[in-house]
């Protein structure tokens, strides 16, 4: 039996009400195989019973003993019913305590002995042991004791003991011992891992937690090696397309920057060196450029395109949101209006044709048709270009702002519509830097450049973390002072409309709320669910300064460019990543004023004080994407884009070491991939999710 024998629709098998199943498809779980590999996300140990003597704060343990001194009644502050007792045993006493469970009161009452998993703690209430489950002694049923209990994620009602129950009969209904299993059997011997059948069994019904370590190590080990051969594969079929030649030219560059009045930095010049090199080699270029907020990456990006653009290739330019394609499309107009070229841009709401500087709305049509005719040399739009099968005459580079990967399979889409015989060379650039594991587990198919400096006279964004009413008003004091001087000021809310008993700031709220503090300032509101026209028409006001306060959702994120801006209050910042919070606050100090940052709390735990505290503190972008990967772990680190990876796989590449074995076994199986159709077969299905064309 393989895998995929087991894609059995749950729905089909008519073991489960349909309420039932509705509940298993809203957390993923479809069929059979979704349902064993639903693992649990930790284990209860009932092997051995602890004496009390040896009980130690927060730890997870088995106690056995008398119940004397059984008494409820309400605490007197919150009004919670407690039940309150002493369990006793050759060693000790513990004072024990239940929380809001009147309904196990009569039970206790009648039992003289029990056996309680818990942990010993201390609150207002002193210290104290709070069972997590209880098994009277009297009780002749041993599914408990003596055993390492799995815990499930509850779903809706659906408690872990159901998940227990119904996954052990599907393991012994299809003999799960006995499914083929797709790791070759060397790397099985040579690292003493159990099989697949006997890895599911036992991360299911561990025997021990020795043998429970083992199969944890096997199943976390197969999710890397998969995703590491998929990347190699990646990266191997790469190389048999061609892609142009494309060499520096000093004097196109020196044109180019005649315009402006600085030069690059060293970072930017050995950046463009290591790109040129790699486009002078005929193949496919996979280039992530990675910088701090401000380091000049566009500038890059324009560079690159006017080689490709004057050796007659046509570039095509992807940005995350509307408003930022409608940016960049105003930037490359009218820094390339000094040469004979023609630009496009293609968003939900707007097409537009640019040349010399100037540009004009158009039909997708006539836009289509200039493409195929050569007259368009740079489109920008959206990530959604690629689904829009336009005529292109000939691609010789894709750019994309903030998206890291863009496979074969992703480029010949693009290119259906063309005759062209090779692919595009590839630049993608982002702000967020990959941590040192990710960059293993998941981007081996990538080339890194990394511009650390920012430009000349751009100063370090001063930060601040607004704790109470008192400091919030000369927050505003602060910023009366910056609109005085002719400055900008952004207001960022992490929500677009207010729920009932939601405390997180809306945008609406928050627009009314500014213009009352600033009146004689004109303020305005942005969030993604706006018209391309409305979001236009804001962004131009903004960058003619006739707009002085912007209160938006955090549409503003990525890129918008205003260089008077340089004050940005982030409401309820415990609600955003950290590396969401660096881009947000990159959206200031962007030339030579003083940038500042107000973080205001609403909800504030000591474990986000901690990462804010960390957030000021941390010196670059790269060392704060480390942080919160170790934080928010892989799955929230990455978001939805990742979301077919399995979650184990997303636990496990945050393991260097077993990241690093994955991928040095990966390059020993690559080049013998076809004599192991099964392991292929898998290897395939991780290459779709990583390399999609969604």
């Amino acid at each position: 039996m393989k895998l995929d024998d087991l894609e059995i629709p749950l729905k089909e098998l008519k073991r489960f009400s349909s309420r039932v199943i509705l509940k298993f498809e809203k957390a993923g779980i479809k069929t059979v195989k979704d349902l064993i590999f639903y693992f649990p996300y930790k284990y209860n140990d009932l092997t051995k019973i602890t004496k009390i003597k040896d009980v130690k704060f927060n730890q997870n343990v088995l106690i056995s003993g008398k119940l004397t001194n059984l008494k409820s009644f309400l605490s007197p502050k919150n009004k919670v019913f407690i039940i309150q007792g002493v369990i006793s045993d050759d060693s000790g006493s513990l004072k024990i305590i239940w929380f809001n469970q009147p309904f196990i009161l009569k039970s206790l009452k009648d039992k003289k002995e029990i056996n309680v998993f818990g942990k010993l703690t201390k609150s207002s209430f002193g210290i104290y042991f709070q069972p997590l489950k209880i098994i009277p002694s009297d009780k002749k049923e041993k599914f408990f004791i003596g055993r390492i209990i799995p815990v499930y994620k509850e779903l809706s009602g659906l408690k872990s003991s159901y998940f227990e129950k119904i996954i052990k009969n599907f393991l012994d209904e299809y003999k799960i011992e006995n499914l083929e299993d797709p790791l070759p059997a060397k790397i099985i011997f040579d690292n003493q891992y159990p099989s697949l059948g006997k890895a599911l069994r036992e991360i299911h019904q561990p025997k021990n937690f020795e043998s429970l370590q083992r199969a944890k190590e096997r199943l976390s080990f197969e999710q890397i090696f998969y995703i590491q051969l998929a990347i190699l594969s990646e990266k191997y079929s790469l190389q048999n397309f061609k892609a142009p030649i494309i060499l520096k030219n000093d004097d196109w560059i020196k044109e180019f920057m005649s315009q402006f009045n600085f030069d690059f930095t060293l970072g930017q010049k050995m950046v463009l060196d290591e790109i040129f090199e790699d486009l002078s080699k005929g193949f496919p270029v996979n280039k992530l450029l990675q910088g701090e907020t401000g380091a000049g990456k566009t500038l890059i990006a324009e560079i690159i395109s006017l080689h490709f653009v004057l050796n007659n290739y046509q570039v095509v330019f992807m940005a995350p949101t509307e408003i930022l394609a409608q940016q960049h499309f105003q930037r490359f107009l009218q820094h390339f209006s000094y040469l004979d070229i023609g630009l496009g841009l293609i968003t939900s709401g707007q097409v537009y044709y640019g040349y010399k500087g100037f540009k004009v709305a158009k039909s997708i049509y006539e836009v289509s048709k200039f493409l195929a005719q050569g007259k368009i040399s740079i489109l920008i739009g959206t990530h959604s270009l690629i689904e829009n099968e336009l005529p292109f005459l000939k691609v010789g580079l894709v750019i994309i702002d903030e998206q890291q990967r863009f496979g074969v399979l992703q480029r010949q889409k693009l290119l259906e519509n063309t005759r062209q015989e090779f692919l595009p060379h590839f630049l993608s650039m982002t702000a967020t830097p990959i941590p040192r594991t990710l960059a293993l587990a998941l981007y081996g198919d990538l080339s890194f450049s990394y511009l650390e400096e920012k430009p000349f006279g751009q100063k370090e964004i001063k930060t601040f973390v607004i704790l109470n009413k008192e400091k919030e008003k000369i927050m505003w004091k602060f910023c009366l002072k910056e609109l005085k001087e002719g400055h900008q000021i952004f207001v960022i809310c992490p929500r677009i409309e207010e729920k009932e008993n939601d405390e997180i700031a809306s945008v609406k709220k928050e627009y009314e709320k500014v213009k009352k503090i600033f009146p004689q300032f004109n303020t305005s509101y942005l969030h993604g669910k706006m018209t391309s026209y409305e979001k236009e028409s804001i962004l131009k006001k903004l960058q003619k300064n006739e707009i002085q306060i912007l209160v938006s959702s955090s549409v503003v994120e990525v890129g918008i460019d205003l260089p008077l801006a340089t004050v940005i209050i982030i409401r309820s910042p415990e609600n955003f990543g950290l590396s969401q919070l660096y881009q947000l606050r990159g959206r200031v100090g962007r030339s030579i004023h003083q940038g500042y940052c107000f973080l205001v709390p609403q909800k504030l735990t000591k474990t986000s004080l901690l990462r804010l505290k960390y957030f000021i503190q941390a010196k670059s972008a790269l060392e704060l994407s480390e942080y919160d990967l170790k934080i928010r772990g892989a799955g929230e680190f990455l978001g939805e884009k990742q979301s077919g990876i399995p979650d184990l796989a997303m636990k496990s590449i945050t393991n260097y070491e077993l990241t690093k074995k994955a991928k040095i076994l990966a390059e020993e199986t690559i080049k013998n991939l076809n004599n192991f159709p099964y392991l292929k077969k898998e290897v395939l299905k991780i290459k779709k999710i990583l390399f999609s064309l969604a």
